[in-house]
């Protein structure tokens, strides 16, 4: 057993709808929790490569990264022992194109959440307190749609 922790990588990924409102790209995982794109990297794989890449698999978006955000650690139970996983986060932007849930990767749906609702859809607290703070520092969480 070891004690270094799973990497992965992933994205808030925001966007706007017809009205100007910000979106945030959601998926909701095989446990049926709504969360943000994420996921391992590939050996030799930088960090931010690996975000676009899950971001792009679980949902058929491409985005564009534009900077680091932070990292979040949590426990995973995997092959019968507990071990951290450790996921950095990037915000990028991409077009609200209609994403694709990669259902054969476990992923059941994806959709573009106005900014607004998504921490009332996140089932993680951590991924919850991510964007929240994420939405304050871009001055989008007092949005209201006109």
């Amino acid at each position: 057993m070891t004690d270094t922790p799973i990497r992965a990588a992933g994205c808030i990924v925001l966007s706007r709808d017809q009205m100007g409102r910000p979106l945030v790209l959601l998926i909701q995982d095989q446990q049926g929790v709504w969360t943000l794109p994420k996921g391992h990297i590939d050996e030799g794989e930088a960090d931010e490569q690996a975000a676009v890449r899950e971001v792009s698999e679980e949902t058929g978006i491409h985005c564009t990264i534009a900077e680091r955000l932070e990292q979040i650690t949590y426990p995973i139970y995997r092959r019968g022992h507990w071990r951290d996983k450790q996921v950095t986060f990037f915000l990028a932007s991409a077009a609200p194109e209609p994403p694709t849930p990669a259902l054969a990767e476990g992923i059941r749906d994806a959709a573009w959440v106005p900014l607004d609702e998504a921490s009332k859809k996140v089932g993680y607290r951590q991924i919850r307190t991510l964007i929240q703070r994420v939405a304050r520092r871009l001055g989008l969480d007092r949005y209201s749609a006109p």
